[in-house]
Formats: C-alpha cells, structure tokens, sequence
C-alpha cells in the first residue's frame, strides 16, 4: 500500500485534496441551500433575504479557478462531473433512507426526516442543474479571458468567469427551487440578493485565489503532468 502511494506525486495528491474540498463544499450548500436567513442593511429597505447556501458555496468559486489555472479545462470539467456524481449519490442515499421503515424508538421522526428530505430534493434538481450550467459556463469564460489576456491578470479571468456564470446559477436554482411556493417577485428578489451577495463575495475573495495560486505554484513540482499538453507551465 505504501509503495502504491509514493507512485502518486504531489501534484496528484493536491488534485485529491482540491477535489475533495470541492465535493464537500458543494454538497453542503445544497443541503443548507433550502434554508433562507435575513438581516438588515442600515441602507436598504427591505431586509436582505439570502440561502444559507451563500456560505459554503464560495468555496467552489476559488477551486474551479485554480483547478482551471493549474490543471486546465479538463481538469476543471473532471471535477465537475465528480461533483455531480457525488451529488447524484447523495441524492440516491437520502430516497433509500426516505423508504426505510422507520422504529418509533428514533431520534428523529419520519415527518421531520421527510421535511429536510422533501426540502433537499427540491433545492437537488433545481442546484444541478444549475450547478452544470453554471461551471460549464465558468471554464469556458476563463479560459476564454485567459487566452486573450495572454495569461496575465488573474483577478479578471476569475472574477469575470464568477460573475456571469453565477448570474444563471443564482436565476435557475431559485426559479426552479422555490416555484410554487413564494412569488415570481420574491422569487427574483432572492435570486438577486444571492447574486449580488455572489458578486461581492467573488471581489472579496480575490486575495484567497492570489494566496491559493502562490500556495499551490510553491507546492507543485516544475513538470505538471495533469496539465492539458497545449497548457503552458506556471513556473
């Protein structure tokens, strides 16, 4: 087993790790996702209304932009597909437990099991969805800025590829998410609070992706063999 390991290098390993953080980010977004909260902004009117969802989600923000950066468009769409996969099973585990026969001698009740269990399962379909479109969205955008501004400014391509790709994101989850149980006005108000809170945070997190690009181009050894052959090198 031991000799099995060394054959992996560092930069596998980190892809591991960048994968399993993106996973786990994402699946607990979708699970919190269906929870609103609220606060007040002493210069807005209306309280501000968010998906507690808003919180773990960054977190793929920064990940697809250093996944893209240092493992390319496939390696960026691989980890997307892992996420979905992921996501699918978790999806898969939550209906067999709904379908179990249920002991009174729980420590949670069936009802209150079917209530997160209905409340995941509207918020699943609708994240999916959004979810695929919004990362196919992102990769391509990146690299699309990457490719004109000849590899300089990764602010740009980041938060560029973020802010459009979020956009849809934020529009399909609500949309399909919450039909039929808020209006089309609040509907479209939430699906604006969670975008223009996605777009500050994407600003806000800038520094995080410059920390993690400097973290990772440290880290990783000269020859990058999870790069797309036409990738240039980052070091």
């Amino acid at each position: 087993m031991t000799a099995a390991w060394t054959r992996f290098d560092r930069s596998q390993k980190i892809f591991v790790w960048l994968t399993a953080i993106f996973v786990i980010s994402l699946f607990i977004a979708d699970e919190v996702g269906a929870m609103l909260f609220s606060f007040r902004v002493p210069f807005l009117k209306d309280p501000v209304l968010l998906s507690a969802g808003i919180i773990p989600f960054p977190v793929t923000f920064i990940l697809t932009d250093l996944l893209n950066e240092f493992y390319g468009k496939q390696g960026a769409r691989f980890v997307t597909w892992v996420g979905f996969g992921m996501c699918l099973l978790a999806y898969i585990y939550l209906t067999v437990g709904s379908l179990l026969p249920i002991d009174a001698a729980t420590f949670i009740p069936k009802p209150v099991f079917m209530t997160i269990y209905t409340q995941y399962t509207g918020m699943f379909l609708a994240s999916l969805l959004a979810y695929l479109i919004g990362q196919m969205l992102d990769i391509q955008i990146f690299h699309a800025i990457r490719s004109v501004t000849k590899h300089r400014f990764i602010w740009l391509r980041a938060t560029g590829s973020t802010v459009v790709s979020q956009l849809f994101d934020s529009l399909i989850v609500t949309f399909i998410a919450f039909w039929g149980q808020m209006q089309a006005s609040e509907m479209l108000r939430l699906a604006i609070g969670n975008y223009s809170w996605k777009f500050l945070i994407a600003i806000g997190i800038t520094p995080l992706l410059y920390l993690g690009h400097l973290i990772l181009k440290t880290l990783m050894p000269r020859q990058e063999p999870l790069l797309e052959a036409s990738e240039p090198e980052y070091r």
